[in-house]
């Protein structure tokens, strides 16, 4: 038999087109031939999910929008239009998808539980993250009263020290003024030979104390809030004390956290781990939450630190060990995110 179309050769038995897909038979029974099914679409449906792991989200909805006018009822069309949807954050189209699906397959126990995970999903992303407590203020030391009392003696002795020169001083001029006789009486002459007393010297004033030196300030994460500061202490604390620094975007209603690498070998396979790692740790604390922006960061030959990978993980990505990451599963991986690669970053073996 002939394909009347690209005109193909192929077997009798045959109800499509092994190179086209084109229909050739109507009258078989067989469901993997029914009108719209997987096999009489095949080449468009891998088409729209090719263009979906580049990221032509468009491209990739009009081709199964094409589909649907054809096939309305075809269920592989409606979920991998909710995934696209999914991919994207538009988790209200992507739930709409996957209730039509529901409705056309309810004994489907995959997209009942696919369904389910995106209420949740959506769900965690309407609410706002758990409040970080705020660390407890340490009592002052009690450093004001013993200034104060200091200060008071020094006005003390300042104020002692005024009096005693002025009454040496008044000493001095008495003992300098010739002593009047009185009427009628013959003072005795003063012996030539007798010593004079010199004048007492007088009285140095005390210095005045140095000022104490100020405290130090406290240590934290500069640029950083207190509860983003709270929050990078407990992830650098399950990293073994890897720098890592966070900040809550309240425009995305998301947290995003970088972690820096020390040393060692930079490969994109190390990259990937620091950042599933610094993911895990976030998860751990916070697993409802939707996703986190996660940053991996590395010292600059030219000065610095330099950020080398950005990526968003969701939820799904504290299940995986980096302890087991290799290049092929590393690849597989970035498959499945969204993430983005330093271009100029010279990467070693």
């Amino acid at each position: 038999m002939v394909c009347p179309k690209c005109f193909a050769e192929i077997p009798d038995t045959s109800a499509f087109c092994m190179e086209c897909g084109s229909r050739i038979r109507e009258d078989t029974t067989d469901p993997l031939y029914a009108e719209g099914s997987d096999r009489e679409v095949y080449p468009e449906l891998a088409r729209a999910n090719l263009l979906r792991m580049q990221g032509q989200y468009e491209e990739a909805i009009e081709i199964c929008r094409r589909i649907m006018g054809r096939f309305p009822s075809n269920e592989t069309v409606h979920a991998l239009l909710g995934d696209i949807y999914a991919d994207q954050g538009k988790l209200e189209d992507a739930i709409q998808w996957y209730e039509l699906l529901v409705e056309l397959a309810p004994t489907n126990v995959h997209y009942n539980a696919k369904l389910h995970n995106l209420r949740a999903m959506r769900a965690a992303q309407v609410a706002p993250p758990p409040p970080v407590p705020e660390p407890e203020a340490k009592p002052a030391k009690p450093k004001v009263l013993a200034y104060a009392l200091f200060g008071a003696l020094v006005l003390i002795l300042v104020g002692a020290s005024f009096v005693a020169g002025a009454r040496m001083h008044a000493m001095r001029q008495a003992a300098a003024e010739p002593v009047k006789p009185a009427q009628g009486a013959i003072a005795p002459p003063a012996p030539s030979d007798a010593p004079r007393i010199p004048p007492p010297a007088s009285v140095a004033e005390p210095p005045a104390p140095a000022p104490a030196p100020a405290p130090a300030p406290s240590a934290g994460f500069a640029g950083m809030s207190g509860a983003e500061s709270d929050l990078a202490a407990k992830l650098s604390q399950r990293l073994n004390g890897a720098p890592v620094w966070c900040a809550f975007d309240p425009a995305a209603n998301r947290w995003q956290a970088r972690v820096r690498i020390q040393s060692g070998v930079l490969n994109r396979v190390r990259v990937l781990q620091e950042a599933i790692a610094l993911a895990r740790a976030f998860y751990e604390l916070y697993p409802n939450s939707a996703a986190i922006s996660v940053g991996v960061i590395a010292p600059n030959p030219a000065g610095g630190d330099a950020l080398i990978f950005s990526g968003e993980l969701p939820p799904q990505a504290a299940a995986v060990d980096p302890a087991t990451l290799n290049d092929e599963s590393a690849q597989a991986f970035m498959q499945q995110i969204r993430g983005w690669w330093n271009p100029t970053v010279n990467w070693q073996g």
